[in-house]
């Protein structure tokens, strides 16, 4: 790949990297624990939940359509994404907090409004978030690709070193704080509010770090008002992004199910040899174990990436991910153990690939830019978040009415009381279809998607380079001509 001179501060990345981090942080609680939070601490069934899902994540996939169009078309005084990032902190963070509430004794439509619209409010605010956060890389790297690949490679290595912390401590710290303030799911609450305040803090620290950095638009200017049919041109006229959504589609189908029910592996399908809770007791040290592998794999993995170059490295991230899924279905209901060795396996070889980042999402930007001479770069890359949003609405209402449709609701009571006989022929089948779930659903869809993408998708690394260089001459010299 073409090399080019470093030029962008080392407290720049940080604050890039730190910020999105504590982001992670703040919407990973209840995007991880949300379910089972709710269906253990609120009385929510699971056939609840799916109505739930289907209802907000409906709406957040709405939002998700219209937020690249909504950031193209804004004429803020600090710029295209700064503004985003500053007003979107705030409603991000409540959206957080509104799904961690210990709101168990409010009647059941109470509970369903305040969780959909907080869900919305989270999500649909992380539409644009996103964005933003990708569309910064841009502007602090300008067509600088060394610069691009500098920001997102710290980036991984800054969110696998903070995730030690969350793996590690997620679990015993929101116990510990449950026992300490006498209600469990307070320490659901208390933790969220503590990465909230860290975030919001990072956001400072990132806006002063751009300060002159992103241009206005000119007030003078005639508004630009992105339309369908702008959405519809950014979609049409850049066929590696038809590619792309495929293939995430795809792919994302069978990830989204996993999201939802994979919890519940550690809650209810697996316990320890001794029959004590895989949760409390191995969970946290699992994921622990895995991220602090992470971070080392982050240190040099990401250099063996950039060798290999991006299509590479991700086709490679493709084949461990099969791997990975099979090696789950003969070994995942032996024990818990081999749940976390062959996450520890996989992780390595997907950080060939995600040292990349955002830079596969900016490169189809970029590439539309160049072949229609429009630029639509804010409106493609919010529409590489539909495939997430999309399948989520699908995963999220199938994966809930599955698990009740198998019988989740009263195994989950009964151990829950302590009375859950785990050596029935009825609870063994429960397993199995767990697992067949977990396991051949994302690796059938995976395949699938990958052969589309290998098929179509044109883009190769020295393309990449040039695309972003002539993009980025074509925007100085329109600022000159000003």
């Amino acid at each position: 790949m073409t090399e080019q001179k470093r030029s962008i501060s080392n407290s720049a990345i940080w604050a890039y990297a730190l910020t999105s981090a504590m982001q992670t942080f703040t919407i990973m609680t209840p995007y991880m624990y949300g379910t089972m939070f709710m269906t253990t601490y609120l009385g929510i069934s699971m056939a609840t939940m799916g109505t739930i899902f289907l209802v907000a994540k409906f709406m957040d996939f709405i939002i998700c359509m219209a937020s690249g169009a909504v950031i193209e078309s804004a004429n803020f005084k600090k710029g295209k994404y700064l503004p985003i990032i500053e007003l979107f902190r705030w409603t991000v963070t409540i959206g957080a907090l509104g799904q961690m509430l210990p709101i168990g004794n409010l009647p059941m439509a109470l509970k369903f409004t305040i969780i959909s619209i907080s869900y919305i409010m989270m999500h649909g605010s992380m539409n644009f978030l996103q964005t933003a956060n990708t569309g910064l890389i841009g502007v602090m790297a300008g067509g600088n690709y060394t610069d691009r690949i500098a920001i997102t490679q710290r980036n991984s290595q800054i969110s696998a070193g903070v995730s030690i912390l969350r793996s590690f401590g997620t679990v015993p710290l929101i116990t510990l704080l449950g026992k300490l303030l006498g209600k469990p799911e307070l320490g659901y609450t208390v933790y969220t509010i503590f990465f909230i305040i860290l975030y919001i803090c990072c956001t400072f620290w990132l806006a002063k770090e751009m300060t002159g950095k992103e241009q206005p638009r000119d007030p003078n200017a005639p508004r630009r008002v992105v339309k369908i049919k702008d959405l519809l041109g950014a979609l049409t006229g850049n066929d590696q992004l038809v590619v792309y959504l495929i293939w995430q589609i795809v792919i994302q189908l069978g990830s989204q199910i996993v999201t939802v029910i994979g919890i519940y592996y550690w809650t209810l399908v697996m316990v320890m040899k001794d029959g004590s809770s895989a949760y409390l007791k191995w969970y946290s040290i699992g994921m622990g174990i895995n991220t602090c592998a992470g971070f080392v794999y982050s240190l040099f993995i990401p250099k063996i990436g950039v060798k290999l170059g991006k299509l590479k490295s991700l086709f490679f991230a493709q084949y461990g991910g099969w791997v990975a899924y099979i090696l789950y279905w003969f070994l995942g209901l032996k024990s818990v153990y081999w749940m976390t060795a062959i996450g520890l396996a996989v992780s390595a070889v997907r950080y060939l690939q995600m040292g990349f980042g955002s830079n596969y999402v900016l490169d189809i930007g970029e590439y539309g830019y160049y072949k229609t001479g429009k630029d639509y770069r804010a409106v493609v890359t919010a529409f590489t978040s539909v495939p997430m949003k999309l399948t989520a609405v699908i995963g999220g209402a199938v994966a809930p009415y599955f698990l009740s449709f198998i019988g989740f609701d009263k195994f989950n009571a009964e151990n829950n009381a302590g009375t859950l006989d785990r050596t029935s022929a009825e609870f063994k089948k429960f397993q199995k279809q767990f697992m067949a779930v977990y396991c051949f659903v994302p690796l059938v869809c995976s395949v699938l998607g990958f052969l589309i993408f290998k098929k179509f998708y044109k883009i190769t690394d020295d393309k990449a380079v040039f695309y972003a260089k002539e993009n980025a001459a074509k925007a100085a010299a329109a600022a000159k001509a000003e």
